[in-house]
């Protein structure tokens, strides 16, 4: 697990807020921070953030280590830069069609984004990342409750629980998405070699299991996917609704 809060808070913060800062003499530096960010996210993507480093990095923009090091102070900054840039990537939940959509909206890109950029799942949330597009986000979603008559601890609480769940039905999403490439095997490859050793050990010992599975409890609702992975997105669509029906419960009529 990669942790955000390592590095200079100060450099990490001016970097975030204030992007690079201006040459006073010299020639004007050579890449732009964005270039920077993007690159690294694009080696994140490929390899993961525990692969991540500034002197691969460094190879990848085609520059020596010491050079991208007078850009971003090291790979905690760096992390941090990353995870802004992913978040200003996405699309500010409104409440045009109410706060219900506004949630789902928020959930459901983030899990794209989890899928896009599956180590953001390897970047632990305890410690916030304090970056413009982070608090942009996050002022928005909360925006979503106003006027709802819920108390200002509700309202951070309802956003916490759609971040915290999609955070963790996305992660079943990403690891079904993952699973032919990371085993060598399809899922019908899977299920087709287990099955049969399944059905001897089974073999009428779970009533209960076999009763839903005759009544369609493991149905999906597409063949066009992996039955894994549309599942795991079944499983994400049931359980977002579960949430929101919770706290549209909290909300006075």
């Amino acid at each position: 697990m990669e942790y955000a809060g390592r590095g200079d808070p100060a450099r990490t913060m001016a970097l975030l807020w204030d992007g690079l800062p201006t040459p006073r003499r010299g020639p004007r530096q050579r890449l732009d921070l964005h270039d920077i960010v993007d690159a690294a996210i694009a080696e994140a993507d490929r390899a993961g953030p525990a692969a991540l480093s500034i002197r691969g990095l460094a190879q990848a923009l085609g520059i020596g280590a010491a050079s991208l090091y007078t850009y971003v102070p090291g790979k905690a900054e760096l992390l941090e830069l990353m995870v802004d840039r992913v978040v200003g990537t996405q699309d500010l939940p409104t409440a045009d069609d109410g706060w219900r959509a506004g949630l789902r909206e928020l959930a459901l890109s983030d899990l794209a984004a989890f899928r896009a950029h599956p180590w953001l799942l390897r970047v632990a949330t305890s410690r916030t990342v304090f970056g413009p597009h982070v608090l942009a986000r996050y002022d928005a979603a909360l925006a979503l409750l106003d006027g709802r008559g819920l108390a200002a601890i509700e309202v951070v609480g309802c956003v916490g629980a759609v971040e915290s769940y999609t955070r963790g039905a996305a992660a079943a999403v990403v690891e079904a998405e993952q699973a032919p490439v990371q085993t060598g095997s399809s899922d019908d490859e899977w299920w087709q070699g287990l099955v049969p050793l399944l059905e001897e050990r089974m073999n009428g010992r779970f009533p209960r299991l076999a009763a839903l599975d005759a009544a369609g409890a493991f149905s999906v609702s597409s063949s066009a996917l992996p039955y894994t992975l549309q599942r795991a997105l079944d499983r994400f669509a049931f359980g977002l609704d579960l949430v929101l029906d919770s706290i549209a419960a909290r909300i006075p009529t």
